[in-house]
């Protein structure tokens, strides 16, 4: 798989990954629907970085999110391991927010 399919198929797991809040607002969104994911950076080892700005940087579902992310990323052929990290330098807006159209 060439390095721009692998990151199209990383980006179209992202994209089934339900964002907890949104749940809790009963309006469900998908991580990439609700703009939290900044940026993916994969290495030529296989070694995937998933950066992501969340809605509040104290986000209590952080924890639950990386290991649903590392679950869904590792499977894929060419990913040999999974770090999933924040960014503390982008704060999340609405506009970022990506819906799907329907």
């Amino acid at each position: 798989m060439t390095r721009s399919a692998l990151k199209e198929a990383i980006l179209a797991r992202l994209d089934t990954i339900p964002e907890p809040c949104s749940i809790a607002m009963r309006d469900p969104m998908s991580l990439v629907e609700m703009g939290l994911i900044e940026d993916i950076v994969l290495d030529p080892q296989g070694a995937v970085t998933v950066t992501l700005c969340l809605t509040d940087p104290g986000c209590v579902h952080f924890n639950g999110m990386r290991a649903y992310i590392a679950d869904a990323i590792t499977t894929l052929p060419g990913v040999n391991s999974v770090n999933v990290c924040q960014t503390l330098d982008t704060l999340w807006t609405d506009e970022r927010v990506r819906r799907r159209a329907t």
